[in-house]
């Protein structure tokens, strides 16, 4: 499913290589979700910032890893600082696709993706009931797709697709 929104594996960009995707992750179901999303890249580069934690640092263990620092929604100066390492990365970088399914670390990174005309992806988690919290809210609206797990939640998003529990 997810791989049919993305391309496949043999699809290729105008540089000749596989879509790259760049994953936001914070610990856990966050970061769970995302991994099973990654599986729609297989053989593509998938790069990644996370939190660090005792679970992002292992289960990320080997992968091309930037550390960052969760910022404060509510603290404009480090939601700044981390969207000028986020332009700055993206246009060194430029993946195909920015993924996350949340907190306030994808905010910055969507923020960046969205100026440098880079498709986001939003990953709405499992154990969401209820009103979106603020990150949420922004990031899925930057969305070019958000996927759900739920059937209830697709009339809360447009542009989303029904992916099913990713774990």
């Amino acid at each position: 499913m997810v791989t049919a929104m993305v391309g496949s594996q043999g699809d290729r960009t105008e540089r000749g290589n596989r879509r790259s995707a760049l994953f936001v992750a914070s610990p856990g179901g966050v970061l769970l979700d995302s991994m099973a999303v990654s599986s729609a890249w297989p053989g593509a580069p998938v790069s990644w910032v996370a939190v660090r934690s005792l679970d992002t640092a292992e289960l990320l263990d080997g992968q091309d890893v930037t550390w960052a620092t969760e910022p404060a929604l509510r603290r404009p100066g480090t939601l700044i600082a981390e969207a000028v390492r986020a332009w700055r990365s993206l246009g060194s970088n430029r993946p195909d696709w920015v993924v996350s399914a949340g907190t306030a670390i994808a905010v910055p990174w969507f923020v960046a993706a969205r100026l440098r005309r880079i498709p986001t992806l939003w990953i709405e988690t499992l154990n969401l009931h209820g009103e979106q919290g603020l990150a949420a809210r922004l990031c899925s609206r930057m969305s070019e797709r958000v996927l759900v797990q739920r059937k209830d939640r697709l009339a809360v998003h447009r542009r989303c697709v029904l992916v099913g529990e990713l774990y």
